[in-house]
C-alpha cells in the first residue's frame, strides 16, 4: 500500500447544517433557463472560550433543460482568531453533476469535495460508510460518479456504474483513522421477456486500499436478476449470484471468503403509500450477514410517516433488530420532521459496528420577518466484537433569523453537543455565534 501526499487545512465546527445560509427555495426552473446565486455571511462566534470570526462565501451556477441537467456549487469561509493565529480556510464543499438523458439514453456525472471535523454530524453522512469517531483534526471526502444507460426504450438494455471515492485524514491523534480509497465498477444487463417480465445479468468490482497497517479488500460478484410485475400495484424482484471477497493485512495471509448471495424483495402500492419487504444474504469485509426487512410508508394530507422493522444476523453476530423511522409534517407555520436510521459497517480493521442516527428538526415562523429552527442528532456506533469501543456524540442547534432590508438576514445561534468515548471520557462541546447573512439569485 502507498502513502498518499495529505494538504493540511484546519477549520472548525459546523452545526449540523442549521448555521448554513438559508437561501430561499426558488420557483420551478423553466426548461433552458440558467440560475445563478451568490451566498454571504460574516458571522462572530464564540466555541469553547475562543473567540473568531468566519465569513462565508458560496456561489450556485444550475440549468435544466429536458435533455440536460447541470449544477456547480461552492461554498467556504475564513475564519481568524482573536488569539492572533493565522487566516484558517472552515468547511469546504463542492458540487459538481451533470446529466443527459432521451428516450434510448441516459449520461449521469458527478463529483464532490467535502473537509469537515472529523467528528462533526451531517445529514450527507452514509451509515453504511465507516463508523463515528470523536477525535480531533480534519476528514476530507471526495467522490466521483459516472453512469451510462442504453436501451431505454428497447427490450435489451445495459448501464455501466463506475465510482471512486477517497477519505483522508489530517491533524488527528486516532491511529485508526487511516486515509484510503476505493473503486468500483457494474455492468448490468437488463432482458424484457414481456411488459411483466424481466431478467438481467450483473457483475461488479471493487476494491479498497487503505494506509498501513489497515486492511485492504478486494471483491467480485455476479449473477443474475428476475424482475415480475405480478399486479398493477404488486412487483417482485430476485436476485442470485455468487460473490468473492479478499482481505488483506501487512504481515498477515490472505483471507477469502466466497459463497453464494440472494435478495428476495416486493413492493405493493397502496391507497395512501407502499408496503415493501426484502430477505437478503451477502458476503463482505466482515463476512456473510443475512437481514429481513418489512417496510410501511403512509401518505396523509400536510404529513408522511414510513415505518420499518428488521432482524439481521452474522456469523459473529447474534439476532439484532433494525428499526427504521421518519415522519414529516407541515405545520400552519413551520415545519416537523422526525428520523431514525440504523445501517451496519466496518471500520479501518474490518470490524464490524452497527450505526444509528436519530434526527429531530422543527422550523416556525415567529413572524413574518424571523423564525426559529431547532435540531437535535444523536449518533451511535455499537461495535459487534464487544472488545472494541463504542462512541456516541448528543448535538443540540438552535438557530434564529430575522429578515432585514435587501435580503439582509440577520442570524444568532446556539450549539451543544456531547462526545461519549466510554463509560468515563465524555466531553462537552458549546458554541454562540451571531452575524449577517446575505443571498442573491439571478436567472438568464
Amino acid at each position: 500500500m502507498r502513502r498518499r501526499r495529505t494538504y493540511r487545512l484546519t477549520g472548525g465546527l459546523a452545526a449540523a447544517g442549521l448555521v448554513l445560509i438559508c437561501v430561499p427555495p426558488a420557483a420551478a426552473q423553466e426548461p433552458g433557463g440558467l440560475e445563478a446565486k451568490l451566498r454571504f455571511s460574516q458571522r462572530l462566534t464564540q466555541e469553547d472560550g475562543t473567540l473568531s470570526t468566519t465569513t462565508g462565501l458560496g456561489a450556485t451556477l444550475s440549468s435544466r433543460t429536458r435533455t440536460e441537467s447541470f449544477l456547480f456549487s461552492a461554498d467556504s469561509g475564513l475564519e481568524q482568531d482573536f488569539d492572533g493565529s493565522a487566516l484558517q480556510q472552515k468547511d469546504p464543499r463542492l458540487i459538481l453533476s451533470y446529466g443527459r438523458e432521451s428516450l434510448s439514453s441516459a449520461l449521469a456525472a458527478d463529483f464532490s469535495y467535502r473537509q469537515s471535523d472529523v467528528d462533526s454530524l451531517s445529514e450527507d453522512d452514509d451509515l453504511a460508510d465507516g463508523v463515528l469517531r470523536l477525535d480531533e483534526g480534519l476528514l476530507k471526502r471526495y467522490s466521483g460518479n459516472l453512469s451510462l444507460e442504453l436501451g431505454r426504450d428497447a427490450p435489451f438494455g445495459a448501464t455501466v456504474d463506475l465510482g471512486y471515492s477517497a477519505k483522508t485524514y489530517s491533524e488527528t491523534s486516532d491511529p485508526d483513522l487511516l486515509d484510503e480509497e476505493s473503486v468500483n465498477a457494474t455492468l448490468a444487463l437488463r432482458f424484457d421477456l414481456d411488459p411483466r417480465i424481466s431478467t438481467g445479468l450483473r457483475s461488479s468490482v471493487s476494491e479498497t486500499d487503505r494506509d498501513d497497517p489497515g486492511q485492504d479488500t478486494s471483491s467480485a460478484s455476479i449473477g443474475g436478476t428476475l424482475d415480475f410485475g405480478v399486479t398493477k400495484t404488486l412487483s417482485t424482484n430476485a436476485y442470485l449470484g455468487y460473490s468473492r471477497v479478499t482481505k488483506s493485512v501487512p504481515g498477515r495471509p490472505e483471507d477469502v471468503q466466497k459463497g453464494l448471495a440472494y435478495t428476495l424483495s416486493f413492493t405493493e402500492l397502496r391507497p395512501n403509500g407502499d408496503l415493501s419487504g426484502s430477505l437478503g444474504s451477502d458476503i463482505d469485509e466482515a463476512g456473510r450477514r443475512t437481514t429481513a426487512r418489512l417496510d410501511r410508508s403512509f401518505e396523509f394530507p400536510g404529513s408522511a410517516l414510513r415505518a420499518g422493522i428488521g432482524i439481521s444476523t452474522s456469523a459473529d453476530d447474534d439476532l439484532r433488530p433494525l428499526l427504521s423511522f421518519s415522519y414529516d409534517r407541515s405545520l400552519k407555520r413551520g415545519t416537523f420532521g422526525m428520523k431514525l436510521d440504523q445501517a451496519f459497517s466496518t471500520d479501518s480493521d474490518g470490524e464490524e459496528a452497527l450505526n444509528s442516527d436519530f434526527r429531530v428538526t422543527y422550523r416556525q415562523e415567529l413572524t413574518p420577518l424571523s423564525s426559529l429552527q431547532a435540531g437535535v442528532i444523536l449518533r451511535d456506533t455499537d461495535f459487534v466484537d464487544d472488545s472494541r469501543t463504542d462512541s456516541r456524540k448528543l448535538q443540540l442547534d438552535l438557530v434564529y433569523r430575522h429578515a432585514l432590508a435587501e435580503d439582509w438576514n440577520l442570524v444568532g445561534g446556539y450549539s451543544h453537543s456531547i462526545s461519549d468515548k466510554s463509560d468515563d471520557d465524555r466531553d462537552h462541546s458549546s458554541k454562540v455565534f451571531i452575524g449577517l447573512e446575505k443571498a442573491a439569485q439571478w436567472r438568464f
